[in-house]
């Protein structure tokens, strides 16, 4: 009987759920959105209620279930599952694991001036290179609520991530993150610890959650939940990691320099590094992986734009004939920015962004001109991410919904100029499943990697439109730096 692992992936839109066997082949698949509410917040506000994931997410684990049992599939194969979420994503749990109010989501940019505040108190202490903090920070909205929500605050027992909080209605640990998770509430990967700055901050260190390693095992189903789902009791809860981690382990990355792009409602930019890369300016954080390759310790610099594949929502069932359609009007002499809200973490901090079409077109151009803006952005953000490595990547793997597109993976190696690998299943679901099995079954995370990720298709640029795309890079660069200052 071949061993099963479960990969459970939280997005902003829903919960995908894959069942993947040890050698990479997936058995089962299933995806649950949430419920579309119309948000009163004010503009730059981002917030979900976190009981939503986890109806989601139980939805989700039932469609694989069941569809394991139609084939066949013993449940008994189930080996280990684990949970991957949005980063920065946090919400404060009280006594019995309950969230006290709606989760503030990765791209919430309310915790300006708190940003402020704990950037200057990360600063005092030199001798560990954290960088700044961003308002999109977890540690800056948990302090946004103690200074503007008291009396939620202190209802608080614990502060988790999206992710956790999943794992906590799984396994009954509500105060255990991962420390990919715990980056952005300020842990420091460097030393492993809570930085001591975070002791200045009343009341916060003790609602802080345990922080392990990523691919470590936590314990567990809970033997009531187990049976609620249809799951063994026996399946091991491992520890996760943010979906741009997740989505990381999914590519087939594995050499030093090796990008990812996980290209879903965000672009999420990981590279692989053999040391740890910090950005003062708070726009790029530091991943870290457990073990080690080519000799040297995994670290991911990264960060995350708010441009990617929200702006399809409105037509998602017509994509594949606009994808058709587009391929015939590119290189597009009209610039779009399709930033779906408001607000950009990368590769500048805006709060005030806003998307923009250079000018009124038919629909089919519009597609275009937004699909090779999200190209655009995504070259500009590999031009910020090579200045603060000090180093220009090499090849890129490409993940997330947006991966699945022949024509936008040809179009982003065009603008770039780089060649880009699509894995066989480009999905953060899949990295969690890589990191399930690499902490219950294989040897290590770098063998897991090797064992299970296979590349699809290979993207070469088409080197006669390099020009073009260098003269419309240099406009769009311009054009959006005037659009910030207006």
């Amino acid at each position: 009987m071949s061993e099963l692992f479960l990969g459970i992936d939280l997005g902003t839109g829903g919960v995908r759920v894959l069942a993947v066997r040890g050698d990479g082949q997936v058995i089962a698949s299933h995806s649950v959105a949430f419920d579309k509410r119309e948000s009163k917040l004010p503009a730059g506000w981002h917030e979900q209620d976190a009981q939503d994931w986890w109806q989601v997410a139980k939805q989700a684990i039932a469609g694989v279930v069941e569809q394991l049992k139609t084939q066949g599939q013993s449940l008994d194969a189930i080996k280990a599952l684990a949970v991957d979420g949005t980063s920065g994503t946090v919400v404060g749990l009280d006594e019995a694991g309950e969230p006290v109010r709606p989760a503030m989501m990765y791209n919430d940019g309310r915790a300006v001036e708190e940003a402020k505040e704990l950037a200057a108190l990360a600063a005092r202490e030199p001798q560990s290179p954290s960088g700044t903090i961003a308002a999109s920070y977890a540690i800056a909205k948990v302090r946004w609520l103690a200074t503007h929500e008291t009396e939620a605050f202190h209802k608080v027992r614990c502060f988790v991530h999206q992710a956790d909080y999943i794992v906590g209605k799984l396994t009954g640990e509500r105060a255990v993150t991962d420390y990919s998770n715990a980056l952005k509430m300020g842990f420091d990967l460097v030393t492993g610890t809570w930085p001591a700055w975070l002791g200045g901050l009343p009341g916060i260190c003790e609602r802080l959650p345990k922080v392990v390693a990523p691919g470590s095992y936590i314990a567990s189903l809970r033997e009531e939940v187990a049976r609620e789902l249809g799951l063994p009791a026996k399946v091991q809860v491992i520890a996760g990691a943010t979906d741009g981690t997740a989505g990381f382990l999914a590519s087939g990355a594995r050499h030093i320099g090796d990008d990812n792009t996980t290209l879903g409602t965000t672009l999420v930019f990981k590279r692989l590094s053999g040391k740890p890369v910090f950005d003062p300016r708070g726009l790029i954080s530091c991943h870290k992986l457990l073990g080690a390759v080519e000799e040297k310790e995994m670290w991911l610099p990264g960060a995350a734009s708010n441009t990617g594949c929200e702006w399809m929502n409105a037509i998602k069932d017509n994509v594949k004939k606009f994808d058709a359609d587009a391929e015939g009007r590119l290189p597009c002499d009209v610039l779009a920015y399709p930033l779906a809200r408001a607000g950009e973490r990368f590769p500048i901090l805006a709060p005030q962004a806003q998307g923009f079409i250079e000018r009124d077109v038919d629909h089919e151009t519009e597609y275009a001109a937004k699909l090779q803006g999200v190209a655009l952005v995504e070259r500009l953000c590999y031009e910020a991410l090579d200045a603060a490595t000090g180093a220009v990547g090499k090849d890129v793997y490409a993940t997330g919904g947006g991966s699945h597109s022949d024509i936008w993976m040809q179009l982003r190696a065009d603008v770039t100029g780089r060649v880009y690998h699509r894995p066989s299943v480009p999905e953060s679901a899949f990295g969690a499943a890589v990191l399930a099995a690499a902490g219950s079954h294989h040897p290590d995370l770098p063998a897991a990697i090797g064992a299970m990720v296979r590349i699809d298709r290979t993207f070469e640029p088409d080197n006669s439109r390099r020009a073009k795309y260098d003269e419309l890079f240099t406009r769009f660069k311009s054009l959006l730096r005037e659009r910030l200052e207006a």
